[in-house]
């Protein structure tokens, strides 16, 4: 549209707020993604007819995507619920907003279901009714049923790659996926979840080249999704080393998606992997201008930094984020714990973080060996030592580990305490696991020693 007739529909709105300008415009300023026009134009068709219910909708989508005001997008959503009790897109559209920004699941459900009543061809009601079954009330059996009520009336190819996936990822029917991912893509050979999903079955198979094959069709589509990226890039570096491509591919996906700081992460890594330090750290420092909030990537950020040698404390500053985001993100507290015991010699700071380990999980066992040295090698306090010692897990611990375990703590006991009764039982036990000179010796010691029980 030139300027001039632009400027024409424009005089035709602010005079006498002419209704086929006004649709002119929005369908002018909607190809060109301006949000900013297309407010104020669906605003003044609502006062012209505030019952207008595409406006309405349209609005309400607006302030979802392009303004993240979900209070107003929710507003505007009841309000053209009121006026339009029937329009099954409304419902779905509020079901979503319900869904992914208010986390209200039960209501989501109530009006993808309503949707789908109103217009039973409705494919994306289904699919979004079947994956809040899956992922947040985690029923797999009401998300299949979902899919196959759809299926009985629509013949689409999003709703039979979608049954494919349930059905190879959490059903283990890898035959049945494999023939409805195979006819979704019959349906749409430009289907790239189908594809991908395809190519996901070739790798659980083991057919890594057959994998390659279905995500490379997948690129060709020309539509990048997040999973091909994830899963192809995956299979290129961990199973067929093909840094090369693996690069290629993620050059695509920062062009793609350039707000996505994850992938700029995993550029600057595989770069650092291949040698290439010039492009390691010209991706890092891309990634470095986003605020980030992804814990993925800060620990990704952190880790890459310790490998250039970049300054040690504001190394730290990435671990310490993963914190604040994360308060029991093991990883993060115990390499800041690891780096203030070894490279700052902060050996209070180091201990508190390693106990908040010991606290959200028994499982991490080399760290109460870590706080029971710092007790006894630092701090002289011995009981704590052993303390820490006897709270491992050891059922988590192999017959080896065990009598280490139990020779540590009859060294203390030996060494520090002088409770040589309470050395040779914990001896004994390490013995019985594990037969070993040295112990053996000790035990022998300390009974020629006469130190017996008695003592």
């Amino acid at each position: 549209m030139d300027e001039t007739r632009l400027k024409e529909l424009q005089q035709q709105v602010n005079e006498y707020a002419d209704f086929q300008a006004i649709e002119q415009l929005i369908e002018y300023y909607d190809g060109l993604n301006d949000f900013e026009q297309l407010t104020k134009l669906y605003k003044l068709v609502l006062e012209i007819t505030p019952d207008d219910p595409k406006a309405l909708n349209n609005l309400a989508v607006i302030y979802t995507d392009y303004y993240k005001d979900y209070n107003s997008a929710k507003a505007i959503y009841e309000i053209a619920l009121d006026i339009v009790p029937k329009e099954a897109l409304v419902h779905y559209n509020y079901g979503a907003l319900l869904e992914f920004n208010f986390n209200e699941y039960e209501k989501a459900e109530y009006h993808y279901k309503k949707a789908i009543k109103l217009d039973n061809l409705y494919v994306d009601a289904y699919l979004n009714l079947s994956w809040l079954y899956l992922e947040h009330k985690s029923d797999v059996s009401l998300a299949y049923e979902v899919v196959h009520e759809a299926i009985n009336v629509v013949e689409d190819s999003d709703l039979y790659a979608h049954l494919g996936y349930l059905e190879y990822s959490k059903m283990n029917q890898f035959k049945n996926a494999s023939e409805h991912l195979d006819y979704a893509i019959k349906l749409n050979s430009e289907n790239d979840l189908a594809l991908t999903y395809m190519g996901q079955l070739h790798v659980l198979d083991k057919d890594f080249y057959g994998a390659v094959e279905y995500f490379e069709k997948a690129l060709d589509t020309n539509k990048l999704n997040e999973l091909l990226i994830n899963e192809f890039s995956r299979l290129l570096i961990i199973e067929l080393k093909s840094y090369d491509r693996a690069i290629d591919l993620l050059i695509e996906a920062v062009e793609y998606y350039p707000n996505n700081i994850t992938y700029y992460v995993y550029l600057a890594n595989l770069y650092f992997v291949v040698g290439n330090i010039e492009n390691a750290r010209k991706y890092l420092n891309k990634a470095e201008e986003y605020e980030i909030k992804s814990q993925e990537a800060l620990l990704m950020i952190g880790y890459l930094k310790v490998m250039l040698g970049d300054n040690q404390e504001e190394t730290m500053m990435y671990f310490e984020k993963v914190v604040e985001i994360n308060p029991n993100n093991i990883n993060a507290l115990s390499i800041i714990g690891f780096y203030n015991l070894l490279s700052n010699n902060q050996v209070d700071t180091a201990l508190e973080y390693f106990e908040r380990i010991a606290n959200i999980s028994s499982d991490y066992f080399y760290i109460y060996f870590v706080i029971a040295e710092i007790y006894a090698n630092y701090y002289q306090d011995y009981e704590s030592a052993i303390e820490y010692l006897n709270k491992v897990n050891k059922d988590a611990l192999t017959t080896n580990d065990i009598a280490y375990l139990y020779y540590i703590i009859g060294e203390i006991y030996r060494k520090n305490l002088l409770l040589n009764n309470l050395a040779l039982n914990y001896y004994e036990k390490s013995y019985e696991l594990q037969p070993n000179e040295k112990v053996a010796k000790i035990i022998n010691t300390l009974y020629e020693n006469s130190l017996t029980p008695i003592n």
